[in-house]
């Protein structure tokens, strides 16, 4: 397992755990980003980082793409 920031555009993962208070879980969660969800990265490059979840695009910062870690196990798998 590893930070989602750390992704390279193009991979699909499953995120894992959310490492932060109830203010950082609350607002992932309002942007479909929770424990069990399989995501894709589009851009990584050391600004915001892009993601596709659930066929929609989600920006967020690299700091809080650091407190979501992630794992490639269980893509595909429900």
């Amino acid at each position: 397992m590893w930070p989602l920031a750390l992704c390279k555009p193009g991979e699909k993962v499953v995120v894992r755990d959310v490492i932060g208070g109830i203010g950082v879980r609350r607002r992932l969660e309002a942007m479909g980003l929770y424990p069990g969800e399989e995501v894709e990265v589009i851009l990584a490059s050391g600004g915001p980082v892009i993601l596709s979840v659930k066929g929609c695009r989600v920006g967020i910062g690299r700091g809080m793409a650091f407190k979501i870690i992630v794992s490639n196990n269980g893509i595909g798998r429900r």
